[in-house]
């Protein structure tokens, strides 16, 4: 439902031409984050529209309150962390029936209430006020106070500033569908490997089960040599192609058991369950005559790698975790999913959103 009331079509909207309108969506499109989309969105508002103040207000999917998380424009600073009540003035007019709205002037509209629209040190007097939603269901809103010039906001710019959100929403919808999706996903899409994630996840697990039973763990770790030497003179689809034969070797020659992860650029782990240092040693040495074997026919690139073996037996292997590249391989899983005391406003919405779309909540 969209509420134009007090709008002013304009033949022609002053400086808002299709090349500037052009390149500000190829702009937005261009992000990279959530947080890189909203700057990237009220940087392209503020050139097109010139508002006094272009601001993403949050909404607090709890209290519904609205919060001044991203404020643009000379008179901003005192903005920052404003809170709006739910449902109290035009923002929270939006935000809770899910409405579009502008409004022209503000001294003749109803739905302006001074005390909660006119904002420190700026006494408002036009105001575009967009609901940002993911499946219908709004998170927060793209509001623009007053325009350098003096006049009022016209349907031109409103129209303009609808394409932009709604651009933004579609963006903002796919860049967190495809985050969680890529969380979700266990394997490296090059070498069909498991990826960093995965491993941690079962490494966990397996350690866990050895300190209970206990039985035995061994790991592999497979390094390629001189990588960087086979890129400089080879060229970079080479080195892929040297990796991605490493893994089909690795992969054929373990057991369904066995999971072979990679940790790196041309580095692997290879998880023996229930295998002790014996076993692991076996491993190793069919690995490289494999390789020996192999490896230049498939590739037509001469490598080598380097295999190091652990192994632990009982609640001696959580040892394990120790070794440098495994402790590496942890930490990294460990701050990708740390949450911040203090995220950054995309964090914030990516998480509200997550939460709405996959824990089943309305």
């Amino acid at each position: 439902m969209e509420e134009i009331k007090g709008g002013n079509v304009t033949a022609q909207t002053e400086e808002l031409s299709v090349s500037r309108v052009f390149e500000a969506t190829r702009e937005i499109s261009l992000a990279r984050s959530t947080d890189d989309l909203l700057e990237r969105l009220l940087k392209k508002t503020n050139e097109l529209l010139l508002p006094e103040v272009a601001a993403f207000l949050m909404r607090d999917m709890a209290s519904r309150d609205l919060k001044f998380s991203l404020v643009a424009g000379e008179k901003s600073e005192q903005l920052k962390d404003r809170i709006i009540r739910r449902g109290e003035g035009v923002c929270g007019l939006a935000a809770e029936t899910s409405q579009n709205i502008i409004i022209a002037d503000c001294r003749r509209d109803p739905r302006f209430n001074p005390k909660v629209d006119h904002l420190p040190n700026l006494e408002v007097y036009t105001i575009m006020a967009v609901p940002l939603r993911v499946q219908k269901k709004v998170f927060g809103l793209i509001c623009l106070f007053n325009k350098k010039n003096g006049k009022p906001f016209t349907l031109d710019e409103f129209k303009l500033l609808l394409i932009l959100v709604n651009l933004t929403e579609v963006l903002l919808e796919r860049t967190i569908l495809q985050k969680h999706l890529s969380e979700l996903e266990e394997f490296d899409p090059q070498t069909e490997a498991y990826n960093t994630r995965a491993f941690v996840n079962y490494f966990q697990r397996e350690v866990a089960r050895c300190e209970r039973y206990g039985i035995d763990l061994s790991l592999l770790r497979v390094a390629i040599d001189y990588y960087e030497k086979i890129i400089q003179t080879f060229g970079q689809d080479a080195g892929e192609r040297v990796v991605s034969n490493l893994s089909f070797i690795l992969r054929k020659t373990t057991r369904k058991v066995d999971l072979v992860a990679r940790i790196g650029e041309s580095e692997f782990i290879i998880m023996l369950p229930n295998t002790a240092r014996a076993g692991a040693e076996k491993l190793r040495e069919r690995i490289m005559k494999i390789l020996e074997n192999q490896n230049l026919r498939a590739t037509g690139i001469p490598y080598t790698v380097s295999i190091d073996v652990y192994s632990e037996s009982g609640e001696a292997v959580s040892s394990l975790s120790k070794i440098s590249e495994i402790n590496a391989c942890l930490e990294q899983v460990s701050r990708k999913h740390r949450k911040k005391k203090y995220p950054a406003t995309g964090e914030e919405l990516e998480e509200n959103i997550l939460s709405s779309l996959f824990s089943g909540s309305r």
